[in-house]
């Protein structure tokens, strides 16, 4: 086979994580798989070479980022439809509902969707029409960059870390539902932990509502002082950073897939989680839960996984087995068992 692959990602600012990390992993790792086969690197129009399918990594409902046709087999990877459930929290004018229109229009012409999750698949099928038979499910991995485990004084002084804290990583979207994380360790009667926040947004500190609702929320905390906000972090230090947390938590309101999950199980860093979204199927039963419907929900697992060592080791056990069933050689087998399967429809 000869796969025409859009790599725009990875020239854009999303190349280190999110689309972009996505896009070079899954390039790689078929590459390494399906020797025989060709996987054009392609980052512009992929229509230009000639292949016998072309594969666009990536999906924005609310920006043309496929073309008004296609003139060969395609395959469009759809990591979630998030904007489009919570409409409210992530409103668009006129023309972000025509550009929508108009991208589902060509995402319904594709022959395959892929998707990270069984909870992205249900909201594939229910906002864009797309029968469930050309829905595939493939989950993602975390990154196969070489990484560190041991957080030396350097790095801990780099990032102004303190000994014991439960650890955040990610962006400031509204799913993501930070300001809950903060207001729930606000609630924590304990003075010897701290919350970190990783991601660049946090040192960017942008002037957009979701980053002053954090401050808010810091602000009435009570506990500015054990708040302490990380700007970017390379993947070869992040890893240490989860080893070094006390507990990983993500608060989010609903997730397409989880990444986060994945890089702190690997870790061996103990996590609770939400129940939202796809978040369960990346955890299993390697991780403790919370409702993020029941704001007392959050602040009772802290408390107990906090006052609860044993059960923080069991959770660190049992999330580095479950973190090494994910992997970039897994998800490219299932996709490449997409790509075959379009092109052997088609006779």
């Amino acid at each position: 086979m000869k796969i025409a692959i859009c790599t725009s990602p990875l020239s854009s600012a999303s190349q280190t994580r999110g689309v972009g990390a996505y896009t070079r992993e899954l390039l790689s790792a078929l590459r390494s798989r399906y020797p025989n086969d060709e996987f054009l690197d392609i980052p512009g129009y992929p229509y230009r070479v000639q292949s016998d399918l072309v594969h666009y990594p990536f999906f924005d409902p609310y920006f043309l980022t496929l073309p008004s046709s296609f003139s060969r087999p395609t395959v469009i990877t759809i990591h979630d439809l998030i904007p489009l459930k919570y409409p409210t929290h992530f409103p668009v004018g006129l023309r972000g509902r025509f550009k929508w229109y108009l991208q589902s229009r060509r995402a319904r012409a594709a022959q395959a969707i892929l998707t990270d999750s069984a909870s992205s698949a249900a909201d594939i099928h229910k906002l864009l029409r797309i029968p469930s038979d050309r829905v595939h499910v493939i989950p993602l991995a975390s990154a196969t960059a070489r990484t560190t485990y041991t957080l030396n004084s350097k790095l801990s002084k780099q990032y102004s870390l303190p000994e014991q804290f439960i650890l955040y990583v990610g962006d400031l979207n509204w799913n993501k539902n930070v300001p809950g994380l903060i207001n729930a360790f606000a609630r924590l009667k304990r003075n010897n932990i701290h919350l970190v926040l990783v991601g660049k947004v946090f040192s960017d500190r942008p002037h957009i509502p979701e980053f002053k609702g954090v401050q808010s929320a810091i602000e009435q905390s009570g506990k500015s002082q054990l708040i302490n906000l990380v700007g970017y972090v390379p993947r070869h230090h992040l890893g240490a950073i989860y080893h070094q947390a006390t507990l990983y938590c993500q608060p989010s309101w609903d997730e397409g897939f989880g990444l986060p999950l994945l890089e702190a199980m690997k870790a061996g860093c103990p996590v609770l989680s939400s129940t939202a979204g796809s978040l369960p199927e990346v955890g299993g039963k390697a991780v403790a839960y919370f409702n993020p419907r029941e704001p007392d929900s959050l602040v009772s697992e802290l408390k107990y996984l906090l006052n609860n060592p044993d059960r923080r080791q069991e959770l660190s056990l049992l999330g580095i087995a479950r973190a090494k069933e994910f992997s970039w050689a897994k998800t490219a087998e299932l996709t490449w068992a997409v790509y075959n399967q379009v092109l052997a429809n088609l006779g």
